[in-house]
């Protein structure tokens, strides 16, 4: 077992892995009491072009999504949730982009969960029946994706920014995509990623780091998995340069919003630690849009939004900086939005400020046992690694840096979607 010290903050997640490949992050907190298991395999709804020894395969959009569900059905039909319900806990699934993530959070019955966890993922028949009886529910799911907001701004932002990747698409799938998938679909996903060497299990808690990495070893002993396969994702070459500069969309809204995003390729950045540029846009981007920032007070005082936050993320090769407003005034915040975002202010006290602010909340997450799950599961499936100096990194972290970092951004490297509501004036 080794000991992943994270420096500053005195916490440690404790990592070990099984004979058959399985690797177990645990994180132990007894100030609270209840934990959280979470078993992440790395296939996603993005993944659906790969070779195995040089031989391509494909399923269609959407089928990850499937398989999920199917994952979550037991062989008479019934869901797989309920028995976590008999021990007291609750369970959930998603499929993100990368990967697809089993979970419970309970108070009891811990190394029951585990078992039932890993037991009913690992193993798994499948029934025509049943695959054929969750085809409508997932089809219903997907119209009622069709009228989320949220969902159809972020894949129209997609569209704008990106050429290659597959991630244009909803992960549900479209209409047609889901009624092509097939139960070979599901098998073939399932026996090519769904492999102990390609899956990790995150426990966080009220839990015994030792006792929970001993439990889970032996009882990965017990089982038999045949040879993992030599799965090679498909490696997308996604140009530099966005697709448009502006969108629009209808959908259900009562006001308008806007959606700026800036595409910055990471390989401008690849002298600077990952979290030094991810904490120098988030400081940088709080002081100029923020909730105390000058500019949100300006614009709430003369009634031109409603509400402003920004946002940042790594996709892929990618980060993606974005301002979003709510306005009644579209064509007017986006010649002010673009504007700042081009001459953004680096006040040093702000920066600074909003530093020590994010020192804070990077201690005080871990007071939160679902945040440590969620933070290890991303970082894990993301990068391979936990950053052990994360606090280090980002008390080290200069004006001088800052504006070294943004100095490489390309900001002109933007595009906008505004989305207006169906009906209605606003």
């Amino acid at each position: 077992m080794k000991k992943i010290v994270l420096k500053g903050i005195d916490e440690v997640v404790y990592y070990d892995e099984c004979e058959n490949g399985l690797k177990i992050y645990v994180w132990e907190n007894h100030r609270v009491n209840m934990f959280m298991g979470s078993l992440n395999v790395q296939v996603g709804s993005e993944d659906i072009e790969y070779s195995i020894n040089h031989q391509k395969k494909s399923v269609p959009y959407g089928t990850a999504h499937y398989l999920e569900h199917i994952l979550c059905k037991k062989s008479d039909g019934t869901s797989l949730l309920q028995d976590f319900r008999k021990l007291g806990s609750y369970s959930n699934a998603s499929t993100y982009g990368n990967r697809t993530s089993f979970e419970f959070v309970g108070t009891d019955n811990l190394y029951e969960n585990i078992k039932l966890l890993l037991d009913s993922i690992q193993s798994k028949r499948f029934y025509e029946k049943i695959f054929e009886s969750e085809r409508n529910p997932i089809l219903e799911e997907a119209r009622m994706y069709l009228d989320d907001p949220n969902r159809v701004l972020h894949l129209k932002v997609n569209e704008t920014l990106f050429k290659e990747y597959p991630n244009r698409i909803s992960g549900v799938g479209t209409m047609e995509d889901i009624k092509k998938i097939t139960i070979k679909d599901i098998k073939r996903l399932y026996e090519d990623f769904y492999h102990p060497l390609n899956s990790f299990i995150v426990i966080t808690g009220n839990v015994e780091a030792s006792k929970v990495i001993t439990y889970i070893k032996e009882l990965e002993k017990e089982k038999d998995f045949k040879k993992p396969k030599n799965v090679l994702k498909k490696k997308y070459i996604e140009p530099a340069e966005i697709v448009s500069t502006f969108m629009s969309v209808k959908t259900n809204l009562e006001i308008p919003e806007i959606i700026l995003s800036v595409k910055v390729p990471e390989k401008l950045l690849k002298n600077f630690h990952q979290n030094e540029v991810y904490n120098a846009i988030g400081a940088t981007l709080s002081s100029n849009f923020g909730s105390t920032s000058e500019l949100r007070e300006e614009l709430v005082n003369k009634k031109l939004i409603t509400a402003m936050h920004s946002q940042y993320y790594l996709e892929r090769d990618y980060w993606i900086i974005q301002v979003v407003c709510k306005t009644k005034y579209p064509e007017e915040m986006i010649k002010i939005l673009s504007s700042k975002l081009l001459n953004l202010e680096f006040d040093s006290e702000d920066i600074n400020r909003k530093k020590k602010s994010k020192i804070a909340n990077i201690i005080m997450s871990y007071e939160d046992v679902e945040n440590v799950n969620g933070y290890i599961s991303y970082k894990i499936s993301k990068v391979g690694e936990l950053c052990e100096n994360e606090k280090e990194i980002l008390e080290r972290l200069s004006i001088s840096k800052v504006k070294d970092i943004f100095k490489r951004i390309p900001i002109k490297n933007m595009s906008t979607v505004l989305a207006l509501p169906k009906r209605g004036k606003y």
